[in-house]
């Protein structure tokens, strides 16, 4: 789908395009989403400028995805998508920028061209020119990442809290359904953890795309554009800083919930082994006289039962003592 934003008198308007050789020459932004090989060589054709296809996007290497090529500018930015359901993911976006319009080709919906598409509808000066266009643009991108950040750190926050303040100090060994929970968490920690790794790339992608325009020098950029980019090139320094504590943070949170759970299993496992403390001596006595051989002195004697069973309640009792006084147990 390709939709074309027209500056007319009135403002900026949309027009659907059906054919991309209609394109009207008041064009400032093209954008378009899921285009066909076909779209792209007629765009290519009709604008004199080289469109990446879906392979080419998703290129990782700087010269691949910011360069500048016959007064035109290449940009590709990673963008985090449907994070409001709780399974984000990456796509690639290519910006061109050249000195009358804006061209964006896209494989996948995202919240910051849906929100600077309503302002370019209400915002006149967002028409003016196709840098201060991509200006805002990226400022929109930045702003995304920041509200995601914010997002996952105030939902760790109440992990953490249920992680570390659900029990009171000292109280016994949960039950089978906390432990379940312990799990549950990890689950949970994971997907915030997928979550930070997603926004990590898009904010380090980011950082070098900002790096790169701002070294990059052309004529027909407004006097103020390098300077706006400048501010917003601190802003993704600080949410690069900020990302790399929020997954720190995760690991902690998810180290601190395995230690728990281990806790927990040791407590278990000490239950066993006191058990098989506490029985193991019986259990010699009780095999002694089982024995089946004919010579046993105790087998005729009238108090031997009673004494077997107090020798039995005594040896079981002594180690549980002894592990009660040494706070064992």
């Amino acid at each position: 789908m390709a939709t074309a934003y027209l500056k007319t008198a009135e403002g900026v308007k949309t027009l659907e395009l059906t054919k991309i050789a209609d394109l009207p020459s008041e064009t400032i932004w093209l954008d378009l989403l899921g285009p066909s090989r076909e779209d792209e060589r007629l765009v290519e054709s009709f604008l004199g400028i080289d469109v990446p296809t879906e392979q080419e996007i998703e290129e990782i290497e700087d010269s691949s995805r910011f360069y500048q090529k016959n007064n035109s500018i290449y940009l590709t930015v990673t963008l985090l998508t449907r994070f409001e359901t709780g399974q984000p993911t990456s796509t690639d976006i290519r910006f061109i920028l050249t000195p009358h319009r804006l061209i964006s080709v896209r494989y996948g919906e995202s919240k910051p061209f849906k929100i600077f598409s309503s302002r370019l509808l209400r915002d006149r000066e967002a028409s003016e020119s196709s840098d201060i266009m991509m200006e805002r643009m990226l400022e929109l991108v930045v702003d995304d990442l920041a509200d995601i950040l914010e997002e996952t750190a105030l939902k760790l926050d109440r992990l953490a809290r249920k992680v570390f303040f659900s029990s009171a100090p000292g109280k016994a060994a949960e039950s089978d359904a906390g432990s379940m929970d312990l799990k549950e968490m990890i689950t949970e920690i994971g997907r915030y953890g997928e979550f930070i790794s997603e926004a990590r790339l898009s904010v380090f992608n980011m950082n070098r795309l900002l790096i790169f325009l701002s070294q990059t020098s052309v004529k027909w950029w407004q006097s103020d554009t390098r300077t706006r980019l400048q501010t917003l090139l601190r802003d993704i320094r600080s949410l690069t800083e900020h990302a790399t504590f929020i997954a720190n943070r995760v690991n902690f949170i998810l180290d601190a919930t395995l230690g728990m759970i281990n806790i927990e299993q040791n407590k278990i496992i000490k239950i066993f082994s006191v058990a098989a403390v506490v029985f193991l001596p019986p259990t010699l006595i009780a095999s002694i006289y089982g024995m089946n051989f004919h010579f046993m002195p105790e087998l005729h004697w009238a108090y031997g039962y009673p004494v077997s069973l107090g020798l039995m309640i005594m040896a079981a009792v002594l180690p549980y003592w002894y592990f009660k006084r040494r706070g064992w147990l």
